[in-house]
């Protein structure tokens, strides 16, 4: 009796996750941290020390757009992919802000870059 009813629930819970996309992120107002970036993934948050909203992106994934949820709100960052990732102040790569190498991380970004990413992309400017 069970066994059909968790069948149904597994399959509508991949069928969500396939519609969500390969991102993933932090309820608004949720406290992330380091531990919280799988290997293999990029991962962004809000605050500095590796606080605040977070987003996961996989490795080899580009984002013309963060949207609303994430515009303009990146102070820390970890590449845990084995890709550079470039960061941009635009949407559609427009606007080159930095290139963060493999296994690269800051707790807080450069002034001049905080809170100003828009979009993002593996490779170099």
């Amino acid at each position: 009796m069970f066994r059909p009813l968790t069948r149904r629930l597994s399959t509508t819970a991949a069928a969500l996750a396939a519609v969500a996309g390969v991102w993933t992120a932090a309820a608004p107002g949720a406290t992330a941290a380091p531990g919280d970036c799988p290997a293999g993934k990029f991962c962004a948050w809000e605050n500095s020390s590796y606080t605040g909203r977070l987003i996961i992106a996989n490795a080899g994934e580009s984002n013309p757009n963060v949207g609303s949820y994430f515009n303009d709100k990146l102070t820390s960052y970890w590449n845990r992919t084995g890709n550079y990732i470039t960061l941009y102040f635009d949407s559609n790569y427009r606007g080159c802000m930095i290139t963060i190498p493999p296994g690269g991380s800051s707790a807080a970004i450069p002034t001049q870059f905080n809170d100003k990413m828009t979009s993002f992309r593996v490779g170099t400017c």
